[in-house]
């Protein structure tokens, strides 16, 4: 069954790369932040670029945080992409102390060591939707990432053998770390994993 997903504009993203490889699936792909968009969307997307700040300054600038937190709330599907998903966090020091949208119990930290750009193995759960792309490689590029100590199904990528998140999946709430869209064969393979598991 086609699905409707909706790329959330928030004024930051790089919609272009997440919509082109969204299309190759059995997909209907909008780029927007209506209430029109967001109700007649199955899957909404937060993508990610820019900072932590710049982000919800954008978003209280149009107005649209009350409207994603009910969303979230609502139970519909809500997809974060690196900078995505650290905005789903209470709490960001990047550039200036930030509140973020609060869909993970959880802060967004610095890494402690040089930025994170580059092809690093993920590695995921067992009974995770996500199982058979354990020990892939993806794409990261971000200097920041999520702390969170939640009950929720992880994936993990290392740097000098010191374990991050790479992803977190909490009902409805799905977060990545690195990005799907520039991953090649793992991240066409994880977002047929995702749009698949929707519909069971």
């Amino acid at each position: 069954m086609r699905k409707n997903i909706l790329i959330f504009d928030y004024g930051l993203g790089n919609y272009s790369s997440i919509e082109k490889t969204l299309k190759r699936f059995d997909t209907n792909v909008l780029v927007g932040n209506s209430n029109k968009l967001i109700n007649n969307s199955e899957i909404i997307i937060l993508p990610g670029v820019g900072t932590f700040p710049q982000a919800m300054k954008q978003m209280k600038k149009k107005l649209i945080i009350k409207r994603l937190k009910l969303t979230a709330s609502s139970g519909k599907n809500i997809l974060g992409i690196c900078l995505g998903m650290q905005l789903f966090t209470e709490f960001s020091p990047e550039i200036e102390d930030t509140e973020g949208l609060k869909f993970i119990k959880g802060k967004t930290k610095k890494i402690p060591f040089n930025n994170h750009v580059g092809w690093n193995e993920v590695f995921f759960q067992k009974n995770s939707v996500f199982e058979c792309l354990n020990k892939k490689n993806f794409y990261f590029q971000h200097q920041y990432f999520i702390d969170s100590k939640i009950s929720a199904e992880k994936g993990f990528f290392k740097i000098n053998n010191k374990k991050f998140i790479a992803m977190i999946k909490r009902k409805n709430i799905l977060g990545v770390q690195f990005h799907p869209e520039k991953s090649q064969n793992a991240g066409l393979d994880f977002f047929k994993l995702y749009l698949e598991s929707l519909n069971d």
